[in-house]
């Protein structure tokens, strides 16, 4: 969570604004560390599967959970009071298990695919935010692309999150939503003693949005703690130590 400004400078022009910094304002740039966690279920795109029988192969699939955790740097600047941008690099540990049915479970002799991957997420984003006196709102859109090692393929993403907060001395409380447009691809081979059945998957999260609850404490004037929540379908939990300068 970026620091949110009061709107005192709103009878200024946008190029002063731009230019003339007011000390009153937090501090205009920051350095953010990162750390993600997040555990989801997706749904069924698309299955595809070589099998020598007439079956439907989406019904050969139950459950699809999916886990990831991320850790990263991201560098912000207020490009005006009211106007941040933002960019993000990191790393990606996730796991996707994909359940199968009975059925399925005994003509391919495993319970589950399940796939482990590693990769370079990259991220870039901006924030709209206006206060007064107490309380705040903001909107924060990010895209990220998520480079992964092995079976499945790049990762695209996006997010809309809107929030609603109020703040006191040194801590700032919110709530809000996050819409999370996200999909992955994967495929492999199934080895049945020696009958190899390609297979290709494409999923999609079962519910886009879920609730945010977040809070943000000053340690000093330049170094602040963030921790938020998601509750939901998508369940989360986000850290970040921030310095701004």
């Amino acid at each position: 969570m970026v620091s949110l400004l009061s709107c005192s400078a709103r009878g200024q022009d946008l190029a002063d604004m731009f230019i003339n910094w007011d000390p009153d304002w937090p501090q205009r740039f920051g350095i953010t560390g990162v750390g993600y966690s997040q555990e989801q279920n997706y749904e069924l795109n698309n299955f595809k599967v070589d099998l020598p029988l007439p079956v439907d192969p989406g019904a050969l699939l139950t459950e699809i959970e999916n886990e990831v955790s991320q850790w990263g740097v991201k560098a912000d600047a207020w490009i005006l009071p009211f106007w941040n941008v933002h960019a993000m690099v990191g790393k990606v540990d996730g796991h996707t298990a994909v359940h199968l049915s009975p059925g399925a479970q005994a003509l391919l002799d495993t319970d589950q695919i399940g796939v482990d991957y590693k990769g370079t997420v990259f991220a870039g984003g901006t924030t709209l935010a206006y206060g007064q006196d107490w309380w705040f709102v903001s909107l924060t859109g990010i895209y990220a692309y998520t480079d992964v090692k092995g079976d499945i393929e790049p990762i695209p993403s996006w997010l809309i999150a809107p929030k609603v907060g109020a703040r006191r001395d040194k801590i700032e409380v919110w709530a809000g939503a996050t819409y999370l447009n996200v999909s992955e691809s994967q495929s492999g081979v199934f080895d049945l003693d020696g009958l190899l059945l390609n297979y290709d998957l494409e999923l999609e999260a079962s519910e886009a949005w879920n609730a945010q609850l977040g809070l943000r404490y000053s340690l000093t004037d330049s170094l602040f703690m963030t921790l938020e929540a998601g509750f939901g379908n998508r369940e989360s939990i986000t850290g970040h130590l921030e310095w701004r300068f």
